[in-house]
């Protein structure tokens, strides 16, 4: 079972998008956990998830799957685990983001940001989820020897 999680192809497409999700996600878990790229780091985030109604389980797995998650699928390592979570989050996110409309709010003039970030975040994790991990991945070393 754990060798079929970890399967994957050495298609090169796999590896771009795998690199593109952790490239893009890495920074806000790092903002999270570590206060780096301005953000408030773990106790801090953990204080704002709880204080808004966010059970403290949730805000920690966020906290982790957005900043090891995101380390992990850059190595290619439980590829499909994180990408999983990863959607989760994103559709999560989705929900606290219709209000505000689909596009970013580059302008400035909504109330804050649309969705559209997140809904490019889940198709790329849904492929991942698919696909696996793709070349150069932990897993791909694991699986096909």
């Amino acid at each position: 079972m754990f060798k079929r999680l970890l399967q994957t192809d050495h298609h090169l497409t796999s590896f771009i998008i795998r690199i593109t999700v952790a490239l893009v996600m890495l920074p806000h878990g790092a903002q999270k956990l570590l206060g780096m790229f301005g953000g408030y780091g773990f106790k801090a985030t953990m204080n704002f998830f709880t204080s808004n109604g966010t059970p403290a389980i949730l805000a920690f797995m966020v906290i982790m799957t957005e900043s090891i998650g995101a380390l992990l699928i850059l190595l290619g390592f439980t590829t499909r685990i994180w990408a999983a979570l990863l959607t989760v989050i994103m559709l999560v996110a989705i929900s606290m983001h219709a209000a505000n409309g689909f596009f970013m709010n580059w302008g400035g003039t909504q109330a804050g940001e649309g969705f559209e970030y997140h809904l490019l975040v889940i198709g790329i994790n849904l492929a991942l989820v698919i696909k696996g991990a793709g070349r150069w991945s932990i897993d791909g070393k694991l699986t096909n020897k």
